[in-house]
Parts: C-alpha cells; structure tokens; sequence
C-alpha cells in the first residue's frame, strides 16, 4: 500500500467518523506569513485548518495534530461549488484530484516581487540587493556578518525609475533605520516622490531623519549609476536645491522592486467567481469590501491577495481575518430577512438571475436555486426576471404597497402639500436620511421613506405602484457608483429609472416627478437639500399649474 493511499483511507475513515467537525474546516490557500498567521489563529480556537499551496513546500510551522491541521503542496483549487458553510471544492495534484468539503476559504497568496536591477544599469551581486534580500538579511541572527562594517555607505534606491508602494518605502526606512543606529553604517535614500501616505509612516520618517538618514529627492534628472568589477556602486548626480554636483560611493546598494498579484490569483478568481480590481487582485474597490471581504460570502481575501498591506498592518489583518472568520463559524454575519425564493412552475430557465447574481447565490440543478446561505437579499433578480418567477416576500410589490399608504395633509389650493415616496437604499440613503433627523435637518411633512436592502432591487412596478398610490413625487436614491455593496445595483436601479422616466410620458405622468439622486451613508445635509428641493419644485408646478 503506497503513502498516498494509505492517507485517503486514513482521511476516509476519519471523516466517516468526524464528518461534522471536518464541516468546520477552513481552507487557506497561500503560502506566506500572512497565511502563517491566520491558520495558527484559527488553530487556537480549535478550527480545523486545510493549508494548500501551489509551492513544493510549506513555511507554516505548528505543533497542531492531524487532522485538525493538513498541509497539501503542489495543489491548486480546480472546481467549486456549493456556498458558506458547505464548500465542494476539488484540489488538484501531479497525481490526481481530491475532492473536500470545507465551511470557508481565505486566499492569502504572497505578490510576486521582481528587482528593478536592470532599470538602473545593476547587475545583482553580494553588494548589491534587492529591499526583499536586505530583509532578510537584517532578519538573520547574524545580519552583522552579512553587511559592510560600520562606517561604510549604504545607499537605498526608492522609487526612482518608477512609482513605488507605501510598504516598500517602509521597508527601506525600516532597513535604514537598523543599519544606521544598530549596525553602524551611515544610510541615504535616493527617491522621486517619497509615499508616506500609510498610517505610521510620517512618524517613522522622522525617526530616520532624526537617527541621521540622509535623504536626496529628484524630479527631473536622475543620477547615474556606475558599478565596478568589485560590484560597488558609484553615483553620480546634481543636488536640484543647491545645484551642487555629488558623487557617493555606495558599499552597499538596495534597489526597490516591481510589485505584481500572483498569477495564481487570475484562476482563483475564476474558480470562485470572485470580483477583482484594475490589478487583478481579488478584492473590488469597493468600501463594502473592506477589510477582507469578497463579493462571496464565506470567502475571504488576505494579505497580497486583495493589495499591498504595510508589513506593519500585517498583525492587524490576520487578526480581522480570524475574528471575521469566527463570526462566519457562529453564523453572526448571516444576512436576516426573507432569501430569495424561485417559483418552479413559473421559471422558463433563461438564466438572467444565474448570470445577475452578484453573490454566486443562485446554483443549477435541473433548474435554478438560490442558496440561502449565500443569499444577501439584494432583489436583482427578482427585479430582473423577465418572468416575474423570483420573490422576495417582503419586497414584493403587494408588500411595498403596503407601505406606501398616504400621509395625511392639506391638499387645498393655498397650502398644497406634496406627498412624496423615496425609495431608499438602507447602507446608503436610509442611514442618510436617519443621521438628517438625528442632526435635527427639516425634512418634508409629507415624505414616506422606503427602504430596500439594495437600489438593484427596485422594479418598475414598485416606481409605479408609488405612484399608483397617490405620491405626487418619487425620488430614487441609490449608492455611489463603484461604492454599491451589491456591485451593480446602482447602475441597473438608474437603468431602469431611465426606462420607466419614458414610459411615463405615455400614461399621461409628468416625467420629472420622477427623480435619481445617488448617495452615501453619511450625506445627511445633501439629503435633506434634496428632498426638500424636490418637495418645492412639486409644490411650485402644481400651484401654477405646469409640468415640472
């Protein structure tokens, strides 16, 4: 019996025995400290932890048992089904698949770091590293064996041939700071534009300036770079303040590095259907997303997976990570309300919600079904069936009527006061519109607020039942472009806005008394402006009797 069968029995056995604690397991995917961290933490809380990497070998160390902790090398995740809690994914090897059933999923993949050694004319060699090798240098026991002694020149590139990243820039001042003040070496750094914008970063500035770092900024021409046989540097260049020209010769040169997502992540996004940024790291630009959600709940995105993190903040994100993580285990982060629900016999099987949904919520088996789990109750897809099979009960349109009874008023010609309706989007304009009565604004007598979890599931006909119910203005608020937790919810909402403000014409309804606003959560003043214009403007073109 080989290795390899002798384990798939083994884990056979186990989970014929222990199959409701292995239902638990988080599957992290990467390799680095980042993934380290967060599996160690989830081992503390006594979680069972599957660690895959595409790598031939893993860094975590842990005294944690099989089969609370596995680690499986040159594996990649192929397949995946199923939502938070009941994960089927497929692991992938040299030598065959595995199927595994896990609760969630951090990917915590490292970035690829390339030297920029050419872009100045430098060849790698003992004097000359690279901000990644000085690290690890200094982190050594014996980093003083490693460097020039004391009272040799060490030179940091940062930023000069192209822009750099916050964290890289930390690494250079962190790695000033060691070799100027505990191992003697006198330190400078060669930047264009210094980034400091990450939280710290101004302080430990200081303190390198302080401890006698050397800066020297350029903006226009850049100094030249010469290196020996021996590999030492030699640079050359005019200061731009003084116009004074320099020449340094550096013992030691560290040149910054091109910063990249692992390619990896490209398949991963596919495998999950997971949103990415511009860059291609899995996580959106999106406030929703912070600091380590993804667009599928009970998948998780960490470290380089979702950006650059400062190695400063990498403490912080394997905590929130973990807790995060917690929380998902003991169901704290379930979405409550009414799910999606799909009416068998009314379904035709187009498909428009399997491709609409943000979430990865809803599943095929001989038809389309949403998973609950994985639902967040946006109301895409029931606004967009086109054959009115998906329900959410408390926003149908017979639960949206009943909200929208009229509000009592004056309605003679001398004090004519407008009933309006606004559909409001809870994250957004429905946290606007509570911080406008709590900050004391004046808002309209006459204004029934509805709230829905995303402007994305506004249908038409909840627009025109407001209207159907006597509102003399509907207003539709929805979140910022790019800031919609649901992704796209905003934008299909303005879709059909657009749409019902040309239907209207046709069924004798002025069309501006139809409005879209967008909105953030903390906008109360811009709110109460706006519903208070709204109001105003009704009020105007019904005492004079015109159209808007």
């Amino acid at each position: 019996m080989t290795k390899d069968v002798a384990q798939r029995r083994y884990w056979s056995f186990y989970e014929a025995i222990k199959g409701d604690h292995l239902k638990e397991r988080t599957l992290i995917i990467g390799n680095g400290p980042v993934a380290s961290g967060i599996a160690k933490a989830l081992l503390s809380a006594n979680i069972p932890v599957m660690l895959a990497t595409p790598d031939t070998t893993a860094s975590v160390n842990t005294d944690a048992p099989a089969p609370l902790f596995e680690v499986r090398t040159e594996t990649r995740v192929s397949h995946c089904t199923g939502s938070a809690g009941d994960f089927q994914v497929m692991l992938s090897r040299p030598n065959g698949s595995t199927p595994l059933t896990v609760a969630h999923i951090v990917i915590a993949e490292d970035a690829i770091q390339s030297p920029l050694f050419s872009l100045y004319g430098l060849s790698p060699c003992p004097t000359v590293l690279s901000l990644s090798e000085i690290r690890e240098v200094l982190d050594s026991p014996s980093a003083s064996g490693q460097v020039p002694s004391p009272g040799k020149t060490a030179v940091f590139i940062v930023g000069l041939a192209r822009e750099s990243y916050p964290h890289l820039v930390e690494t250079a001042m962190e790695s000033c700071l060691m070799l100027q003040t505990k191992l003697g070496m006198k330190t400078m750094i060669l930047t264009r534009n210094l980034k400091v914008g990450a939280s710290g970063l101004e302080a430990l500035y200081r303190r390198t300036r302080e401890a006698g770092v050397i800066y020297f900024k350029f903006s226009d021409a850049l100094p030249s770079f010469q290196q020996d046989a021996d590999g030492k540097v030699r640079i050359a260049f005019t200061d731009e303040i003084t116009q004074i020209p320099f020449t340094l010769q550096a013992d030691l040169t560290v040149v910054d590095e091109a910063i990249a997502p692992s390619p990896y992540l490209k398949d991963l996004s596919r495998v999950f259907c997971l949103d990415t940024d511009p860059a291609g790291y899995i996580q959106s630009d999106n406030v929703h997303r912070l600091s380590v959600f993804t667009n599928r709940k009970g998948i998780l995105a960490a470290g380089a997976s979702r950006g650059m993190p400062a190695p400063s903040a990498r403490l912080a994100e394997i905590q929130e990570t973990a807790v995060t993580l917690l929380s998902l285990t003991k169901g704290t982060l379930t979405t409550p309300g009414n799910k999606a629900e799909i009416h068998a016999g009314a379904c035709v099987r187009c498909l428009t919600c399997f491709r609409l949904c943000p979430y990865h919520a809803i599943t095929l088996n001989t038809r389309p079904v949403v998973m609950p789990d994985a639902c967040e109750r946006c109301g895409m897809c029931a606004a967009e069936c086109p054959a009115k099979a998906i329900r959410i009960d408390d926003l149908r349109t017979q639960a949206i009527s009943r909200r929208l009874q009229p509000i009592p008023g004056r309605d003679d010609s001398d004090s004519f006061t407008p009933f309006l309706v606004a559909f409001c989007c809870s994250r957004s304009a429905g946290r606007a519109k509570e911080l406008a009565t709590l900050s004391g604004l004046s808002l309209p007598q006459r204004l029934s607020i509805v709230e829905v979890p995303c402007s994305g599931g506004i249908s038409a006909e909840h627009l025109l039942a407001a209207f159907q119910h006597r509102a003399d203005g509907v207003l539709v608020f929805t979140c910022h472009e790019g800031n919609c937790h649901s992704e796209r919810g905003n934008i299909l909402a303005r879709r059909r806005t657009v749409h019902l403000k040309n239907m209207l014409k046709q069924i004798g309804i002025d069309p501006n008394r139809l409005l879209l606003k967008t909105l953030a959560s903390n906008m109360a003043a811009e709110f109460a402006e706006t519903v208070n214009t709204f109001e105003k403007q009704i009020a105007d073109a019904e005492r004079l009797g015109i159209n808007l």
